[in-house]
């Protein structure tokens, strides 16, 4: 029998969200478009469906690590903080994301809540069996990645190019000034060294 343990957890929490997208008692709350999931991030998330993926990754941890709480799952999804200059330190990740995914789940019959914490449901456990099941028959494609979109270098013009408009600006230039009168100062030729050959003395008989 197939159970969670058998498939990847990357394969089937992305599954898993999918299926809980359909359910009615699964809907994100209407700070999650802008709500951080801990204090030791910079942005939220990027995905605009980080909802689902989260509260699935909690069916998950509550079916591996479970009886547990919400001070603990905090540790699980903390990270450390940026503090600039000084040495990063570890933060706890957000409670309240944690404790509305739990109550979503009990709502909908996934996890159950008794004195010892949250643990995972006969309900639950059958459904996380099924889908690691159809993951380790037909796994996911693979999540393509983000390539950022650099500029293009612009070509380098070649030498000859760049000589002739400069000669070309120079002779616009020449041609402005003659049109309007001014003189056009032109600079001395360089004196050529004379070299005078010896002359061939005429050979008399």
């Amino acid at each position: 029998m197939t159970t969670v343990f058998d498939a990847s957890a990357d394969h089937l929490i992305r599954k898993v969200a999918e299926e809980l997208r359909k359910r009615k008692e699964i809907t994100p709350p209407a700070w999650a478009s802008f709500a951080k999931t801990g204090a030791h991030k910079e942005m939220p998330p990027e995905d605009p469906d980080w909802w689902f993926v989260r509260v699935a990754a909690v069916l998950r941890r509550v079916y591996v690590d479970g009886p547990l709480g919400v001070e603990r799952m905090r540790s699980f999804y903390g990270g450390k903080k940026n503090r600039g200059s000084k040495p990063n330190a570890f933060r706890k990740g957000s409670g309240s994301i944690l404790r509305k995914s739990l109550q979503q789940l009990e709502a909908a019959g996934l996890v159950i809540h008794d004195k010892t914490g949250r643990k995972v449901s006969p309900a639950g456990m059958a459904f996380l069996d099924n889908m690691a099941h159809e993951v380790k028959i037909n796994p996911p494609a693979p999540v393509p990645r983000r390539v950022k979109v650099t500029a293009e270098p612009e070509p380098k013009k070649a030498e000859g190019k760049k000589k002739a408009e400069k000669t070309e600006k120079a002779g616009g230039a020449k041609g402005e000034k003659a049109e309007k009168g001014e003189k056009v100062e032109k600079k001395p030729a360089a004196k050529k060294a004379e070299s005078k050959k010896p002359e061939k003395s005429e050979v008399t008989q």
